[in-house]
């Protein structure tokens, strides 16, 4: 981090910012988790290898076909709800995939079945909490689930979610200890490696792009097989936009790079909000008039020359 919002939790130092937005329900306090991840952050994590990641590969057909994802993904519970009866057969398969990919996928998601359960605070006590996908999700914090809050299968964010009580630092779920960057060396050195590309230096924003990879533990560009290449322009644009999403992801860096790109409206607007299973939760608009922002009235009154952003 170069510089962040400095947060401070606790009884008598109740200086930070709220966790309900989103943490899960496992969460100190209870939260209501306002933002998760997508799926389509999620399945934008490579392989260690670099190998782009694909569910069809796996399950076939699952792309297209949400049986074959509840299939691949749902347990059952006891009759009374409580505790999970039986595993999907693939849950062997899902913890394997997890594990060969991208280790920024793990540090920023709650994975569903995998070993690195959520270090919940339930009933006023530590808790480590497993994620589970079920129908009718009938998993509870006090039975050692997290969940969404909703009741949605959606992915659940991990990163800058507190765990346990932070060790004494956190009392209620408005003030969250865990500091909150506003700018980091990663984004200067993607910020730079962007200007390189636009100015023809390809190689050097390469260079600056495997930095990252690099300290993330995953196979650095032009380092071998075809779905490593990034040599044009358009290539390593594509790069950077990946590496953008997924190292920036609940950083509040996408709605502003989608802006500056161009490609707000193209890549937001009329997109499904789906579960892990394939149902639509919500189907998101963006409206032209969200490329800019609305002239506050108060300057407008003080200036008579001033017209109002279109659509505000």
């Amino acid at each position: 981090m170069i510089f962040a919002v400095q947060n401070l939790g606790g009884a008598s130092t109740a200086y930070g910012m709220p966790v309900h937005y989103i943490a899960n329900r496992a969460s100190y306090g209870g939260c209501i988790n306002c933002l998760v991840p997508s799926v389509e952050l999620a399945d934008m994590y490579e392989y260690k290898d670099g190998r782009p990641f694909n569910w069809d590969e796996l399950f076939p057909g699952f792309s297209t076909d949400n049986t074959v994802k509840e299939k691949v993904f749902y347990s059952t519970f006891d009759e009374n709800g409580k505790y999970v009866a039986e595993y999907p057969e693939s849950v062997a398969t899902l913890q394997k995939m997890y594990s060969e990919r991208d280790p920024r996928m793990e540090s920023t998601i709650i994975l569903p079945y995998t070993a690195n359960k959520y270090k919940g605070w339930v009933n006023n006590a530590a808790k480590d909490c497993e994620m589970i996908i079920a129908p009718s999700n009938p998993s509870n914090e006090t039975n050692g689930y997290c969940r969404n809050a909703f009741g949605h299968n959606t992915y659940l964010y991990r990163k800058f979610v507190p765990e346990y009580d932070m060790n004494g630092l956190i009392t209620d779920r408005f003030h969250s200890p865990t500091n909150f960057p506003l700018i980091r060396y990663a984004d200067v050195l993607l910020m730079l490696a962007e200007c390189y590309n636009e100015t023809g230096n390809q190689t050097k924003a390469v260079e600056l792009i495997n930095q990252i990879r690099d300290r993330a533990g995953i196979a650095l560009l032009n380092s071998g097989p075809s779905y490593l290449q990034a040599t044009s322009k358009d290539q390593v644009f594509e790069r950077i936009k990946h590496e953008r999403a997924i190292e920036f992801a609940a950083e509040g860096i996408r709605y502003n790079d989608l802006k500056r790109w161009g490609l707000l409206i193209s890549m937001t607007d009329n997109q499904a909000q789906v579960d892990v299973v394939g149902k639509v939760l919500s189907t998101k608009i963006t409206e032209e008039k969200y490329k800019l922002w609305p002239i506050p009235q108060e300057e407008i009154d003080m200036n008579e020359d001033l017209v109002q952003n279109t659509g505000w």
